[in-house]
């Protein structure tokens, strides 16, 4: 997994889990929202300082009551250092914001950044988010499990061919 981000819950996001008649909770993250202004972020906030790109969230999953592990995958010619980072909800109400000075990645024209993030919602109620993604499959254990396999084949190859070099080589001797 990754490291956790703690983010600041913002006031619209706060009141976006509570819904409209308070007679129980739900808010639906889809989106990961990023920047590039470092800060000490507020609750007051409604959207990021500096939006540089918006991206569906892939895939989520439940850590435990307050935890969700969160993937994205952000393409195109954009480039910036991540420095905040904004989790939206389905109706655009920005739930958490998380930013520092010191940047999370760096989003290159080149080469795709994949997000695996574990965000950490301990100052609401427990299971009062969930995740809504695209069903994109971007785990990094599951990608780890794949490129084993490939290399335990890849091995196994390289093996067998080092085995049949020493039988042409006996015979060659012979």
């Amino acid at each position: 997994m990754s490291n956790p981000l703690i983010p600041v819950i913002t006031t619209r996001g706060l009141a976006a889990v509570f819904n409209g008649q308070n007679t129980g909770l739900s808010a639906e993250i889809t989106h990961i929202a990023l920047g590039e202004h470092g800060r000490t972020p507020s609750k007051n906030e409604v959207g990021l300082t500096k939006e540089r790109m918006r991206i569906p969230v892939a895939d989520g999953a439940r850590i435990d009551d307050h935890q969700i592990h969160l993937t994205g995958l952000a393409d195109g010619e954009t480039e910036f250092w991540v420095r905040e980072i904004g989790f939206m909800l389905a109706d655009g109400t920005m739930l958490a914001v998380w930013s520092d000075t010191n940047p999370l990645a760096y989003k290159s024209a080149e080469v795709p950044l994949l997000l695996a993030l574990d965000l950490v919602l301990a100052a609401l109620p427990a299971n009062s988010v969930n995740v809504t993604g695209t069903g994109a499959n971007l785990s990094l254990a599951a990608w780890g499990e794949q490129l084993a396999t490939v290399a335990a084949a890849n091995v196994g190859n390289m093996a067998r061919h080092v085995e049949l070099l020493f039988r042409v080589n006996d015979l060659e001797k012979r």
